[in-house]
C-alpha cells in the first residue's frame, strides 16, 4: 500500500508541475503593444519564443522585437510570417509544438494513425494519378549541384487483365536533360528512353505486376513520424506536419532512391533529418505530400551534403483514372 501511495504522489506532483509550467507566464499590454512576462522576467528580445498561453498542451511560436514587444500581422526580420495574434504561420496554418510529453505523445499517436490509414486507403485504390516535383541539391566544398526531376504516374486495375499504367520522368542536372517514358496496355510493355532506345515486349499482367514499384514514394517514413501537428481544414480535410531525427531511416531512403535515382544508393549516406507535410482528403486519401530529407554522403573519405525536396500531388484520389497513351509506333520488339 505504501508503495502504491508513493507512486500516486509522484505522479500527482509531476502532473501538477506540468500544469504550473503551462500557466507560468502571462500576457501584458501597454501603449506600445503586448509583452510576455514569465517568472518575473519580461519577454525575450529580438528572438522567438514557444508559448502555451492557454494551457491546451500545444505552444504557438511568437517573435519579440528589440524592445521585447510582440510582432503581429507582419514578416519578422528573419523572413517568417506572423498573423494578427503574433503566431507563426506557414503553409496557411498556425504552427504548433507540443508543450509537454503527454501532449507530444497524444499528437504523435493520432498523427501516425491518420497517416497509416491514408497509406492503407490509398494502396487499396484501383488506380492513382500522381504528379511529382523533386528538387535535389548536392553540396561539396565550394560547389553546389542542383538537380530537378518531374514525375507523372497513372495506373488502374493493377494485377488484373485490364491493367494499364503510364510512367514519365524528366531530369535536369548541370545543363543536361534526360527523359524516360514507359507504359503498359493490351498486354504489352513499352519503354522509351529516346532515339534508338525504344523497345516493346509482350508480358502478362501477373509478371508485369511483379516488376512494378508503382507509388513507391509514399508512406515510406510512417514508423518514424514524430513531433506531430494536426490541423483540420474547413472542408473536412486534415493536414499532418511532422519531423524526425532520421535515425535508422537509411533503408527507407534506399527505396526512394531506387524510384528516383538508383546511383545514389552506391554512396554511403546518413539521414540527418526529415520533415514532411501530408494533406488528406475528407475521405482519408492522400491529396498532397511534401517531404524534405537532409542527408550526409561519404565516398573515398570525402563528405558531401545532399538535400532532397519531394512534392507529390494525388490528382482526384478515389476517382477513375483515364490514361491518354502516346503512339505505339517505332518500338523494337524484344522477347521477355
Amino acid at each position: 500500500m505504501k508503495h502504491s501511495i508513493k507512486i500516486f504522489a509522484v505522479a500527482l506532483l509531476l502532473s501538477f508541475s506540468l500544469t504550473l509550467s503551462a500557466f507560468a507566464g502571462t500576457w501584458m499590454e501597454d501603449s506600445n503593444g503586448w509583452r510576455w512576462q514569465e517568472k518575473d522576467q519580461l519577454s525575450p528580445v529580438s528572438s522567438w519564443e514557444w508559448i502555451d498561453s492557454n494551457g491546451d498542451g500545444m505552444s504557438e511560436c511568437y517573435y519579440f522585437d528589440e524592445n521585447g514587444y510582440l510582432l503581429t500581422n507582419t514578416t519578422t526580420p528573419d523572413g517568417y510570417t506572423v498573423n494578427e495574434n503574433g503566431a507563426w504561420v506557414a503553409d496557411g496554418m498556425v504552427r504548433l509544438r507540443a508543450a509537454n510529453p503527454s501532449a507530444a505523445a497524444s499528437a504523435k499517436k493520432e498523427g501516425r494513425e491518420l497517416y497509416y490509414q491514408a497509406i492503407k486507403k490509398s494502396s487499396e485504390l484501383q488506380g492513382l494519378d500522381i504528379s511529382g516535383d523533386i528538387h535535389m541539391s548536392l553540396s561539396y566544398t565550394d560547389m553546389e549541384v542542383p538537380i530537378s526531376m518531374k514525375l507523372r504516374l497513372q495506373y488502374h486495375d493493377i494485377n488484373t487483365p485490364n491493367m494499364e499504367f503510364l510512367s514519365e520522368t524528366a531530369m535536369q542536372m548541370m545543363g543536361s536533360k534526360d527523359a524516360h517514358q514507359s507504359f503498359y496496355k493490351d498486354g504489352t510493355y513499352y519503354s522509351n528512353g529516346g532515339t534508338h532506345k525504344k523497345y516493346k515486349m509482350k508480358i502478362g499482367h501477373e509478371d508485369m505486376t511483379k516488376n512494378l514499384t508503382l507509388g513507391g514514394l509514399t508512406g515510406q517514413f510512417f514508423a518514424f513520424i514524430d513531433n506531430v501537428q494536426i490541423a483540420a481544414g474547413d472542408s473536412g480535410s486534415k493536414t499532418i506536419v511532422y519531423s524526425s531525427s532520421g535515425d535508422g531511416m537509411e533503408p527507407y531512403l534506399s527505396n526512394i532512391n531506387n524510384e528516383i535515382w538508383p546511383l545514389l544508393n552506391e554512396l554511403d549516406f546518413k539521414i540527418n533529418r526529415i520533415s514532411g507535410k501530408a494533406v488528406l482528403t475528407p475521405e482519408g486519401y492522400f491529396s498532397k505530400e511534401d517531404i524534405t530529407i537532409d542527408t550526409t554522403m561519404e565516398e573515398d573519405g570525402e563528405t558531401a551534403g545532399f538535400t532532397m525536396n519531394i512534392r507529390l500531388d494525388y490528382n482526384n484520389p478515389g476517382q477513375a483514372v483515364t490514361i491518354n497513351f502516346p503512339s505505339t509506333d517505332g518500338y523494337e520488339v524484344v522477347v521477355y
